[in-house]
């Protein structure tokens, strides 16, 4: 069966077979104009279109901070010190829409312990408290995709005793969707 996409709904096209092909680095698209002047796109051949290579869509993953394996990476240590080590703000999985800033708190219960160190980045870019001595920091105009927090304990070894992290994503206006749905969604 062939798909047939309007103009209109190209980028939304896209992004559905984008999303769909993670694995690819290019996708195969064709574009023609019918009689009536449509222009169309399909991802089957069709007579007389013209061949378009759509590129993947741009990921990030943060590296691992210096001293942690993957297996803490995974998981709290379990003789972890700390009951709790988290990103409070923003939710994970939150959107926001065209943000000026994105703030972001930490927790670490009971507070950090004399020798060991604390470190948040976002997408492996340190971030730096707002306050000294505070635990909230903000992302300064982040840019659009999706940003990874990461919270990482270690003690005076180097040794990671507690860590966490979480994902949010950041959308922009486009020619398709100029206008700003409520901030914060």
């Amino acid at each position: 069966m062939q798909r047939y996409v309007s103009l209109s709904l190209l980028s939304l096209a896209a992004l559905t077979v984008l999303a769909s092909s993670a694995v690819a680095q290019t996708i195969t698209t064709y574009r023609w104009v019918d009689a009536q002047g449509v222009v169309h796109y399909s991802d089957t051949p069709q007579p007389g279109a013209q061949v378009i290579h759509l590129q993947s869509a741009q990921t990030y993953r943060a590296p691992a901070l210096p001293g942690a394996s993957a297996a803490a990476a995974a998981a709290k240590d379990a003789d972890s010190p700390y009951q709790a080590c988290a990103v409070t703000q923003p939710a994970s999985e939150a959107s926001f829409f065209a943000p000026d800033t994105v703030p972001v708190a930490v927790q670490i219960s009971p507070g950090l312990r004399p020798g060991d160190q604390l470190a948040v980045t976002i997408d492996g870019a340190a971030l730096n408290p707002v306050a000294p001595g505070r635990l909230q920091y903000q992302v300064t105009a982040p840019e659009r995709g999706a940003h990874t927090v990461n919270v990482v304990v270690q003690d005076g070894d180097g040794k990671q005793v507690c860590h966490s992290s979480l994902t949010f994503y950041v959308r922009q206006p486009s020619l398709l969707s100029p206008t700003s749905p409520a901030r914060g969604h």
